[in-house]
């Protein structure tokens, strides 16, 4: 299948790319800076690398019109409005000139976005913008695809390991790990694999909140 993944230079998106053209996909990454410098893997070589800022010009829509699947990999975990880093310009924007543009074209194929299932009261902007992105993704097309994980961890990016350790040390206590549940993080190579895995017609725990 052809599958467009935007955000794929960025740390969930990397790890997506890389299982999704493993599994045979041909995969097309759309993103501001295109290939990473840092990225010199061989299967990094099988993707077409695209660079485009999708709410500044419109190169990325000519790979959208045939694709099979579109997913939205784009995010930040924390905002910097000094740089205009935004949950606005870099989660809810995204998606709403994406699933306009599919919506405007009478597009077929499917659209998958990567939104969060649950988050502490530190995240509540962050999760307003989640829940706004999911109701553009909903109201495009019904049956467009929501997946849900709980904070993305990996040892590439130490801070995703420092943030998500009390949670993973908790999630070990019985009793408290079925509190916790819906806050539980989830491996970055995890998420990428649930997501292959509903792109190949499977069922996974992560289109449904917990």
């Amino acid at each position: 299948m052809k599958i467009v993944v935007f955000g794929g230079s960025g740390f969930i998106g990397q790890k997506l790319l890389e299982i999704l053209v493993k599994r045979g996909h041909d995969i097309i990454s759309v993103s501001r800076h295109g290939r990473p410098d840092s990225l010199t893997e061989k299967w990094a070589d099988k993707i077409t690398w695209v660079s485009s800022d999708i709410l500044n010009d419109h190169e990325w829509q000519k790979y959208v019109k045939d694709a099979d699947w579109i997913i939205d990999s784009v995010g930040i975990l924390f905002e910097n409005p000094k740089k205009n880093i935004t949950y606005d310009r870099f989660i809810v924007q995204p998606v709403r000139e994406i699933t306009d543009f599919l919506k405007n074209n009478k597009s077929e194929n499917r659209f998958l976005f990567i939104s969060a299932n649950k988050g502490p009261f530190i995240f509540r902007k962050y999760m307003e913008a989640k829940y706004l992105a999911e109701k553009i993704t909903k109201r495009q097309n019904k049956n467009n695809l929501i997946v849900y994980p709980g904070l993305v961890f990996d040892s590439v990016k130490t801070s995703s390991i420092v943030i998500t350790l009390p949670l993973r040390i908790l999630s070990h206590i019985p009793l408290l790990n079925k509190v916790i549940i819906g806050y539980l993080p989830i491996k970055r190579v995890t998420l990428a694999k649930e997501i292959s895995k509903i792109i190949d017609g499977g069922q996974s725990i992560y289109t449904k909140r917990r």
